[in-house]
């Protein structure tokens, strides 16, 4: 009995470190809001699209992001921060970090997250129909 409470013992103290060593790091992230707004038009300065991804081909966080906008026939300017200079430093211009990184309209998201991409696409719609 008392080598299997030292097991359990044990197994609980691994596990709490797994968790915290997995959480910890992790926890800034996950305490980060799902946008930030903010007045983005520098960013469409050479388009006429309304949503810009800054991205690589490599990320397979861009790559369901780009299948995302043309399953919901989104139009959208698709910018490779490791091919275009220009688009590295505008991306390193909203802090940088890591890919991809979506401006919708007057919302920055950062990451693959499909609920605030409809989220904000609607609120640029009614923005829209609303300046009519």
């Amino acid at each position: 009995m008392k080598v299997a409470k030292t097991i359990l013992t044990y197994a609980v103290i691994i596990a709490m470190g797994l968790l915290i060593g997995y959480v910890v790091p992790r926890l800034p992230m996950l305490l980060k809001p799902a946008y930030q707004e903010a007045d983005y038009s520098a960013h469409f300065q050479n388009t006429n699209s309304k949503v810009l991804m800054y991205g690589t081909a490599s990320c397979s966080f861009c790559k369901k992001t780009r299948a995302y906008f043309d399953k919901n026939k989104v139009t959208f300017t698709d910018l490779d921060v490791e091919k275009s200079p220009a688009a590295a430093a505008r991306h390193a211009e909203l802090g940088g970090e890591g890919v991809p990184v979506i401006i919708i309209g007057k919302r920055m998201i950062r990451g693959y997250q499909p609920e605030v991409f409809a989220e904000a696409l609607q609120a640029m719609e009614k923005t829209q129909t609303a300046a009519k």
